[in-house]
């Protein structure tokens, strides 16, 4: 029976992800792609157009991987510092879990980044990172009954950047205390936009 397109998408994506990690970007070719996916290499172009597609929807995986856990953990919290600390706790605690994963993502972001060197500014294949935090934001401040005072997309693009750097830091010296410390930070820095109701 012949696997439904969503699904061969979905398993290309997974065996990108597992050999990245496994390899790194250097390691990694539509061939060892398709052998960790147990697909013929014809699979990946009837799924995909081009194999930069196919890492572009990895990075997107992985973002919403992410998103997933960081919402499922936030908590009902009195205020908006409050929720976020607990989110970026849980961003430090999936670094730490699964790094390899998220040296997958940065280099797959990497990869995306050197592939655009000469277009003029935009935000590439970091759009749906921005979008998910801009909402997480939204989500977070709408629960605290609060608002923010500083647009959320600009509150976005300042959390990924220090998520970016928290990530390549932690990976760097494998310091958790001090990449919680960091989120904390980041979190009354931006808690500090918000405009607490009542």
């Amino acid at each position: 029976m012949r696997m439904p397109i969503e699904e061969r998408r979905a398993a290309l994506v997974e065996a990108t992800l597992a050999v990245v990690e496994r390899d790194g970007l250097s390691g990694t070719s539509a061939r060892t792609i398709v052998r960790q996916a147990g697909m013929p290499l014809g699979a990946l172009h009837y799924a995909f157009d081009s194999l930069d597609g196919l890492l572009a929807a990895a990075v997107d995986a992985v973002t919403e991987q992410e998103r997933l856990a960081v919402e499922h953990l936030m908590p009902a919290a009195d205020t908006v510092e409050d929720r976020l600390e607990a989110g970026l706790a849980a961003y430090v605690d999936l670094l730490t879990s699964r790094p390899a994963r998220e040296l997958a993502f940065l280099e797959l972001m990497l990869h995306a980044s050197r592939a655009r060197l000469a277009e003029p500014p935009a935000p590439g294949r970091y759009a749906p990172s921005y979008a998910v935090v801009e909402a997480l934001l939204a989500d977070a401040a709408d629960r605290a009954g609060a608002t923010w005072t500083t647009a959320p997309a600009t509150l976005a693009r300042h959390t990924v950047a220090m998520l970016d750097g928290i990530t390549t830091t932690w990976l760097a010296d494998h310091d958790t205390a001090a990449a919680h410390a960091n989120a904390r930070f980041l979190a009354a820095s931006l808690a500090a936009h918000a405009h607490q109701e009542g």
